[in-house]
This record gives structure tokens, C-alpha cells and sequence, in this order.
């Protein structure tokens, strides 16, 4: 149980540490990764991106609209694949204000981004960063 209280003290402080960098920017919004967080095994790198949307956005899944998604996600970089393993959906811009959404998967679902898209530029970030 201590183990437990640690780890969610150890995980939160992260979090409040995290230092946001921009890596690009789509016509819906800013894409930021957060490289001082991240970890790693001898398979998977894990870390946190944020999206930044320049307009609330709605969708028919969620009734209230939002204006920034943060998401762990779980990444390959020798077979260059990702997977999203939690999302968080706020109401206010920089993961601030109401948490709307929040969802953990407990099974990867990996894909590989298209090139020359938001995605592939987040994995050239995060794997060039891995491995230098």
C-alpha cells in the first residue's frame, strides 16, 4: 500500500514538472511533447504529448467542449509505432481546468503514422531524442 501512496506522489509531482516543448503545428491546434518525463525498457519508450486546440472543439462522443487533450502514449521506435495508453480531454487550454475525459487502455493498439503528418513528426522527436 505504501508502494502504491509513492508511486501516485512520485507520478503526480511529474506531472506538475512537466515542461511542455512545441514540436508542431496543424490548422487545428499546437503540438507540444514533454521530453523530461519520459521513460523507457528495452522495448517501449513512454511519455506525454498535449494538444493545444485554437478553437474549443465538440464531438457527438462528448457533450462538453474542450480545449486541450493530453495523451501517454507508448512508442516503438525501432519498428516506428505508437499507442495511446491514456487520454486526457480539459476544458481549458494547457491540460487546465475541468477534466471532461479521462481514459486508460490496458491493451495496445498500435498504428504507424502517415508521412508528413502531426504523428510522424512526434515519433522523429521522441525517437531522435531516445537515441542520441
Amino acid at each position: 500500500m505504501l508502494f502504491i501512496a509513492i508511486s501516485a506522489l512520485i507520478f503526480s509531482s511529474k506531472m506538475a514538472n512537466a515542461e511542455w516543448s512545441m514540436y508542431g503545428e496543424t490548422e487545428s491546434g499546437y503540438h507540444f511533447i514533454d521530453l523530461n518525463n519520459t521513460s523507457s525498457d528495452d522495448r517501449y519508450v513512454y511519455y506525454w504529448i498535449l494538444t493545444d486546440y485554437k478553437e474549443p472543439q465538440k464531438n457527438n462522443v462528448i457533450d462538453d467542449s474542450f480545449l486541450s487533450k493530453k495523451v501517454y502514449k507508448q512508442t516503438d521506435c525501432k519498428r516506428f509505432r505508437t499507442s495511446a495508453s491514456e487520454i486526457i480531454i480539459y476544458s481549458k487550454k494547457m491540460s487546465e481546468g475541468k477534466i471532461i475525459v479521462k481514459e486508460k487502455y490496458n491493451e495496445s493498439s498500435f498504428s504507424t503514422p502517415n508521412f508528413d503528418s502531426i504523428g510522424f513528426e512526434e515519433l522523429e522527436v521522441i525517437c531522435n531524442y531516445i537515441n542520441n
